[in-house]
């Protein structure tokens, strides 16, 4: 056991009866056990209807921190009476902490209370705002009785405690899902971030800490939720931050409310709270943290308790609240929040609106107009988390094109490694560092055998560029095959050989050593059909393209292709295309290039590399956007022939690429992706995307095709099925109201009505869902 676990007395019903007859002197009619988390607990009865509460201590509790407990409830009792709190009950010396040498030889410390009659607030079923708003003024009320108080044993260290949450990541190992894991974690970094820094700034005192509703106690005999009169149980009871008192009730009303209460149930309690105990602003910017910390604290304490007392159900009786309230909060806007509760408390909150307009005239007047926004109304993005995005404004956003953050925004894992890294050494190639060997082996391992060589670089684009080189270097030459619509980055080599670009706006053609292939796409293409047939004849046009150069003598450097094709519209390739347009590159002396920026890394689900869907295996594979995270890497795989030819005497440097952090980054997304299922998560959640979708396609005309593989899908809007006239305006139209409804979507193809689907791989069947909610109706209105 670590420092914060322990274990639960178990003593016999006959030394249970030996303690109340020989240290308190009393002969009770009944005992009987009552649920307890680190005391062995006993309604004693009796004889003329009194009744007693026998709590037996753990050997995790010192008679310091017993003594501290006996001496607040002391204080509360004197100070809130008639509100009722356990009083404590000498033994017969007078002692208020009594010992007993049970028959194991062991010596337990016990105590005794008066039993406080009420009706716990878990037996309401509809629990009021005016409620609520009791429970924040009473908890306010022991709190302003508590200031000042002082006892040694009041700084005691208790697993409960939101200030100890760090201590829980020794319980996650108690956790089998690695997703649910890595949600805990993320409210771990948040804390470590945002709460420690400003440990010094946050108020402290000895609080309650234990606010949930089987320890507050109503009028009893009441049908309906009658006044707060009471609480009990104060094992959680600790010197901790004065916030996390309303917070933790904060935790646990949120539990038992619905989704549309929330809000209001937390400006009932927080603003109450207040009213009597103001609460100073920086207290309120963190209060959304403490809920999360302590739901951490919740839920690994239950995973714990199951796996070292199974039977002990009411140990784990917020675990399925505890974790559906997680999966919500970590859907909703810190920001959001924060505003609630200011406003909860009478404070004016800054205006989102105008830091935007500074933003946007800031960016107009010092950054390129070529950098374009997205939507009408761009987004002023501060925060992420998992799938979603938050805005200044306090709004979520659930993000389906976000292929950078291939796990999801501020992976703890990744962002862990990062800072770990960077603490310790970050410098460039020409030295020997372990992080460089470690990641390059682990991602070659991805790969088929002939890949042994590895250059790290900084983006898709260097990645891209650096292929070209490559090639270029080992053929000797100059012509180069694409597919139409391609786009393969941003250097000046990449504009020149992406169709994307030099056929778009502000282009200027492909140059004379580029030639197009024709876009092989089964819905639109020059060929139609998701079949063999179909691949044997945009196979056919490669031949030909091949065959004419080759009679002009024109040397080949092969064929740069993306796996799966996005700018040009989320276009998957009939069957085994790839690989037999690569084959007939080979054949003529030149080289296959695989461009796997987008679409790698397990996205397609069935495959960890796009290239696998087809069969196909390519000479040299560039890697980039969701490689790191965010992080910015990128990287080229060959094999030994080819890295080998490359080396001159011209000696390739790269100050940034391959260097220790990046690499750190680089290692711990192929690891998450490993732990957490994610390829395979991928391939469910995927073909549960494309069921849905092709169901919205069966009922709304606009919707000419649904394609994809895994969690890369497009979705073509059409006006007329037959003629596949694009729908342009519309696509634009249902982007724009599905970011108005919270949904992050995009377009793209060669008319721009193509819907990109795009999201982070931990992507889910409710987020699928919450996305299928939204599009129905706003098609509808297109249609």
């Amino acid at each position: 056991m670590t420092k914060l676990e322990y274990r639960k007395p178990c003593l016999p019903e006959k030394d249970v009866e030996l303690i109340i007859s020989e240290n308190f002197g009393l002969r009770p009619e009944k005992i009987e056990p009552l649920n307890g988390d680190r005391s062995q607990n006993f309604l004693v009865r009796n004889k003329g209807g009194q009744k007693l509460v026998l709590k037996i201590s753990s050997e995790f509790d010192r008679e310091d921190s017993l003594d501290f407990e006996n001496q607040m409830l002391l204080v509360l009792n004197r100070k809130l009476a008639p509100h009722r709190f356990p009083r404590p009950v000498p033994d017969r010396n007078g002692q208020l902490i009594t010992s007993y040498t049970a028959r194991n030889r062991k010596t337990y410390l016990a105590r005794l209370f008066e039993f406080v009659e009420g009706t716990p607030l878990a037996s309401v079923r509809n629990i009021s705002g005016k409620t609520w708003a009791q429970v924040g003024k009473f908890l306010a009320r022991v709190d302003l009785a508590l200031k000042g108080f002082y006892h040694p044993g009041q700084r005691r260290l208790l697993p409960w405690d939101v200030r100890n949450v760090l201590f829980s990541r020794e319980r996650f190992r108690y956790i089998a899902d690695p997703a649910a894991r890595r949600k805990l974690d993320y409210c771990l970094l948040q804390y470590e971030n945002l709460v420690l820094p400003e440990d010094h700034r946050l108020r402290k005192q000895v609080i309650y800490g234990d606010a949930n509703e089987h320890n507050i106690l109503l009028e009893p005999g009441r049908k309906s939720a009658g006044r707060v009169i009471g609480l009990i149980d104060f094992g959680d009871a600790t010197e901790s931050f004065l916030a996390a008192e309303p917070a933790l009730a904060l935790t646990y009303a949120l539990m038992l409310s619905d989704d549309e209460d929330r809000e209001k149930v937390a400006s009932q309690i927080i603003g109450a709270y207040h009213s009597l105990n103001p609460l100073k602003k920086e207290e309120l910017d963190l209060i959304f943290y403490l809920v999360l910390a302590r739901l951490v604290v919740s839920l690994t304490m239950a995973a714990w308790r199951k796996s070292v007392e199974p039977g002990n159900a009411y140990m784990r009786i917020s675990e399925e609240p505890g974790w559906k309230l997680l999966d919500y909060l970590l859907s909703e806007n810190p920001e959001k929040w924060r505003r609630l509760f200011y406003r909860s408390c009478g404070f004016e909150t800054d205006s989102a609106a105008d830091r935007k307009k500074r933003l946007l005239a800031f960016r107009q007047d010092h950054v390129s107009r070529a950098l374009s926004l997205s939507y009408q109304k761009p987004l002023h993005i501060t925060r992420g988390a998992g799938q979603f995005l938050f805005d200044s404004e306090g709004r979520s956003y659930l993000d389906c094109v976000n292929n950078v953050c291939h796990l999801g925004h501020a992976h703890p894992a990744v962002a862990r490694a990062v800072a770990r890294q960077m603490t310790v050494l970050n410098t460039n190639t020409r030295y020997l560092y372990d992080q460089m060997e470690a990641y390059v082996e682990s991602l070659l391992s991805r790969f088929p055998r002939k890949f042994t060589h590895c250059f790290l670089v900084n983006s898709g684009s260097e990645a891209n560029d650096l292929a070209l080189r490559l090639a270029r270097n080992f053929t000797g030459g100059t012509e180069l095959l694409v597919i139409d619509g391609a786009y393969h980055g941003n250097l000046t080599s990449l504009v020149e050989v992406s169709p994307y670009k030099f056929d778009g706006p502000g282009g200027k053609g492909a140059p004379p050593f580029v030639h197009k292939v024709p876009t092989p796409d089964p819905y639109r293409g020059l060929y139609r059909g998701r079949t063999e047939e179909t691949a044997e004849r945009y196979a056919a046009e490669v031949d030909r393209l091949v065959a004419g150069l080759l009679s002009e003598n024109k040397k080949l450097v092969g064929l740069m292709a993306e796996s799966m094709m996005g700018c040009a519209g989320q276009v998957i390739f009939p069957p085994r295309f790839l690989k037999k347009a690569f084959e007939i590159v080979r054949a003529a002396g030149g080289l296959a290039i695989a461009d796997e920026v987008q679409v790698g890394f397990g996205r397609p689900g069935y495959f960890f590399w796009g290239f696998e869907s087809q069969e196909a295996v390519p000479d040299i594979v560039t890697l980039g956007k969701p490689i790191g995270n965010g992080h910015p890497i990128g990287a080229v795989i060959t094999t030994a022939e080819i890295a080998g030819r490359f080396a001159t005497g011209m000696e390739y440097f790269n100050t940034f690429g391959g260097n220790p952090v990046s690499c750190a980054a680089g290692l711990a997304v192929l690891r998450a992706i490993d732990e957490e299922n994610l390829q395979e998560n991928a391939r469910v959640v995927g073909d549960y995307f494309l069921k849905r979708l092709r169901e919205l396609q069966k009922r709304h005309p606009l919707v000419g095709d649904v394609r994809g593989l895994g969690l890369f899908i497009g979705v073509e809007l059409v006006r007329d099925r037959k003629t596949l006239e694009p729908a342009t305006a519309e696509a634009r139209a249902v982007i724009e109201e599905m970011k108005d409804r919270g949904v992050l979507l995009s377009t793209d193809g060669p008319f721009r009505n193509v819907i990109k689907i795009k999201p982070p791989v931990v992507f889910t069947r409710g987020d699928v869902d919450r996305v299928i909610e939204n599009l129905d109706p706003v098609l509808r209105a297109h249609d």
